[in-house]
């Protein structure tokens, strides 16, 4: 036999005591396998299994070492796993190379049994596990004791982009999560909406966790029961979470409406935003108890509470922050001797004018005393600056009929100097083109112009625009008024008499719907007249003619009822005045 011969049948024979590696590949749910739990039960690390739209109802899967689990929707919505109530969904224990759960839904997980270990993490129990959650939405779960949605015991978990909303763990911790006895999990870009808790709303640290949570989102998160500490979040026994630009808002406990830190716990806020949450006993934004959580470049504003309320030996560390408006105070109590140090301050934040729809709720405006290029710290909280600063505040902006011409009135409330505006009118039909109008300050704020090519009597509907210049040189418009001309007949509307009662003086106003010979007058009761007191041609639109309480003689009448007559040239109109003493 030759040598190559020799070195060819040596290299089968290795490969043929060579164990075979099986390749990764992909599964397919449910073109390969029917349910998600056969295609995890014939898995291999590096498996991908992908997962197609629609409703799996499938419970107590556990979760093999480094595999993908992904939903292959355009959503996560669109590929859920329902555990109807039956069980937890999902068991990752002891798994060393981290797996990755991507773009699904959780829902309607339950978490019971016998012990806390059953009875915990509705949806996902991670135990001694690395394990990595990304775009997905944890709905509806629940678990006898803590995590409603997730609870992990000494794990790593990386969690991105997910949505934990309408989880519970009403007897418990951590509606949405639960984290414990070292456990390290990474909160990136979360939201957490109307999960419940006994304490800990959204997130329950407990046993030296040490979660880290930026760029997320906590509402209308609730502590219910008996505890009730931490709308959003508590944390106690040396866990030391991380919060960094991250938004608490409309949360809401007995105690600490967004957080509860509790004994020697260490909770630190770096660039939040902590806005109009509620305590019903004390710390409507924090409250700690033998804890000294660290704040720095947050804001904290408008809670019903307090904004802070420390008990106990241990006092927050607190630097570069804003308290304010908050309605049982803001440096009260232990931290009162910190609103003049650490370039701390009580003002108003000054957030832009934005709504949950535009994504720029707390947004600050570029003259924000929490800004930028107005703080000697930087930014403060946890959203940038979004606006130009509004030069004032429009409180009344209306038009009438004066006569032949519209009136223009309006007022302004300024945030400093005068603002400039401009006033314009137009016929509303489209393509129509706007005309200045011309008007002056009557000072304190209000304004008013007077339009001289709007008709009355046109049979067309007007539109008037006040615009405001901002601290930019940019306009924008600032207030919107519509005014219809009046039809053309005599009619008499709107007569009224102010005071009245009177004494010594009524004025009796009302509307004409075009310019007319008109007649007021004065009788008694039984139909004497007693005064005639205007009659001539009056104009369109708004009038008033005054009654001072004498006769046709000049000499003072009576006190008692009286009969103002308004007189058109096709209508009539009464209404009964009173003279008093």
């Amino acid at each position: 036999m030759t040598g190559k011969a020799l070195i060819a049948l040596g290299f089968i024979l290795v490969l043929s005591q060579t164990p075979l590696i099986a390749q990764a590949g992909t599964i397919l749910v449910p073109g390969d396998y029917s349910t998600i739990r056969a295609a995890i039960e014939s898995s291999q690390p590096g498996d991908r299994i992908e997962v197609s739209p629609g409703v799996y109802p499938e419970n107590n899967l556990i979760m093999p070492e480094d595999i993908v689990l992904i939903g292959k929707g355009l959503h996560p919505g669109d590929v859920v796993i329902d555990g109807r109530g039956l069980g937890r969904i999902i068991l990752s224990e002891s798994v060393t190379r981290p797996s990755l759960i991507e773009n699904l839904t959780l829902a309607n997980g339950r978490a019971s049994g016998a012990s806390s270990y059953d009875q915990s993490g509705g949806a996902l129990l991670s135990s001694n596990s690395n394990l990595r959650l990304s775009n997905c939405i944890f709905s509806g779960n629940e678990a006898d004791s803590h995590g409603g949605a997730i609870r992990c015991n000494n794990s790593t978990l990386l969690i991105n982009d997910c949505l934990f909303t309408d989880n519970s763990a009403p007897n418990g911790g951590g509606g949405a999560v639960d984290c414990s006895y070292g456990s390290s999990p990474l909160f990136r870009n979360c939201d957490f909406r109307n999960n419940r808790a006994s304490w800990g709303g959204a997130l329950s640290c407990r046993s030296d966790s040490s979660p880290i949570v930026t760029d997320s989102h906590f509402t209308n998160n609730t502590a219910t029961g008996d505890l009730g500490f931490g709308g959003a979040v508590f944390s106690d026994f040396q866990a030391t979470p991380v919060f960094t630009y991250s938004t608490f808002s409309g949360n809401s406990a007995l105690y600490g409406g967004a957080l509860a830190s509790f004994q020697d716990a260490e909770t630190n806020l770096e660039n939040c935003t902590i806005i109009g949450n509620s305590a019903q006993y004390s710390g409507g934004g924090l409250f700690c108890h033998e804890s000294s959580p660290r704040v720095t470049s947050s804001i904290i504003a408008f809670q019903d509470g307090t904004g802070i309320t420390a008990q106990g030996g241990a006092v927050p560390m607190i630097s570069c922050t804003d308290l304010f408006g908050n309605s049982q105070g803001d440096w009260v109590g232990n931290i009162s001797d910190q609103a003049a140090s650490q370039e701390n301050l009580s003002a108003d934040p000054v957030f832009c004018a934005g709504t949950p729809e535009t994504n720029d709720v707390f947004s600050l405006q570029d003259n924000s005393p929490c800004g930028p290029d107005v703080n000697p710290c930087g930014a403060l909280g946890a959203w940038p600056v979004g606006c130009v600063a509004v030069a004032a505040q429009l409180s009344l902006f209306e038009a009438d009929w004066n006569g032949i011409h519209a009136r223009l009135s309006w007022q302004a409330i300024s945030n400093g100097e005068t603002p400039e505006f401009r006033l314009t009118g137009a016929v509303d039909e489209i393509g129509a083109k706007e005309w200045e109008i011309p008007f002056r300050d009557e000072g304190g704020g209000y304004f008013v112009g007077e339009d001289q090519l709007s008709q009355p009597d046109s049979g067309k509907q007007y539109i008037f625009r006040l615009y405001i210049v901002d601290s930019q040189g940019e306009m924008s418009l600032f207030g919107e008024t519509k005014l219809l001309s009046v039809p053309s007949f005599p009619g008499i509307t709107d007569l009224k008499a102010s005071p009245n009662p009177f004494n010594p003086l009524t004025y009796i106003s009302f509307h004409l719907g075009n310019s007319q010979q008109a007649r007021v007058s004065i009788y008694t009761l039984d139909g004497r007249r007693v005064k005639i007191l205007a009659s001539r041609q009056f104009g369109s639109g708004h009038q008033e003619v005054e009654w001072d309480g004498t006769d046709g003689t000049g000499r003072r009448v009576g006190t008692g009822a009286y009969i103002a007559l308004v007189e058109g040239e096709r209508q009539m109109q009464t209404i009964k005045l009173t003279l008093l003493k």
